[in-house]
């Protein structure tokens, strides 16, 4: 049996303004986006590969990246007091206090594309008090992408880092290279040092278990240690089965 139907105006809550099919159909969009969307969390020690992974899923699933450290050098790059105070402890090798760091993050999540595509979350939330002021602020997560990579791997990752300082990629020489042709302007940050990186590690220690149990139930757990290709086809299928049992459960 075929049904006819025709589009009718739509009128929007501002006075006066009526939409027609086109913009009732950007309307309709929108909603339907905003109930199948996915928020994830990349999580893992320092070096594990989660700019990487969070790029590839931003790419293939439509999502937003949303790099805590990103957002973090570029308040450094404005020179704002919150970005000078960055730039201290990041020189230190040390972890941003909570407050200042979900304050920049809770307003970047508030914007209309992280909610409307949905986010990939790198390097943020890092410990329980931050996990908690994130559900506080209204905003569920799907999905707790843990990558686990051996210790040993890790220092080696982390002294082969290097950043692109036009465009602020971060690559490995070994398991993530550049591009011959970008080679000469990479550098090496301030922070990636042994003697950093293994003070990161240990405060990655000591927040590690609180926030995993916080979200043990989302938990998706993957074997870090192989090539980024061989690591993020392994998550690929995952993230797809949960796309398509959170869009089956919309239905």
């Amino acid at each position: 049996m075929h049904v006819a139907f025709s589009i009718v105006p739509f009128r929007t809550t501002t006075p006066n303004v009526i939409l027609g099919p086109q913009g009732l159909f950007l309307v309709l969009f929108r909603l339907y986006c905003l109930g199948h969307q996915m928020n994830l969390l990349i999580f893992g020690a320092p070096g594990c590969g989660k700019g990487s992974v969070s790029e590839a899923l931003e790419r293939d699933f439509g999502l937003l990246h949303i790099s805590a450290g990103e957002l973090m050098r570029e308040e450094v790059e404005k020179g704002t007091p919150v970005g000078r105070r960055v730039a201290a402890l990041m020189n230190e090798g040390s972890l941003i206090p909570d407050k200042v760091i979900v304050d920049i993050m809770v307003k970047r999540l508030r914007e209309p594309d992280a909610r409307e595509k949905g986010v990939v979350l790198d390097g943020f939330p890092r410990t329980l008090s931050q996990a908690q002021a994130l559900t506080e602020n209204g905003f569920e997560i799907d999905a707790m992408v843990f990558i686990n990579v051996d210790v040993k791997l890790l220092e080696e990752r982390c002294l082969q880092r290097r950043m692109d300082p036009v465009t602020g990629r971060i690559y490995n020489l070994k398991s993530d290279p550049p591009p011959e042709s970008i080679m000469g302007r990479l550098l090496i940050r301030s922070d990636d040092t042994l003697e950093k990186h293994q003070r990161r590690m240990r405060i990655y220690r000591e927040q590690k278990s609180a926030l995993m149990k916080h979200y043990e139930k989302l938990i998706i757990e993957v074997d870090g240690n192989p090539p980024l290709p061989v690591v993020y086809a392994a998550l690929h299928a995952k993230i797809d089965q949960l796309r398509k049992a959170k869009r089956k459960s919309k239905l």
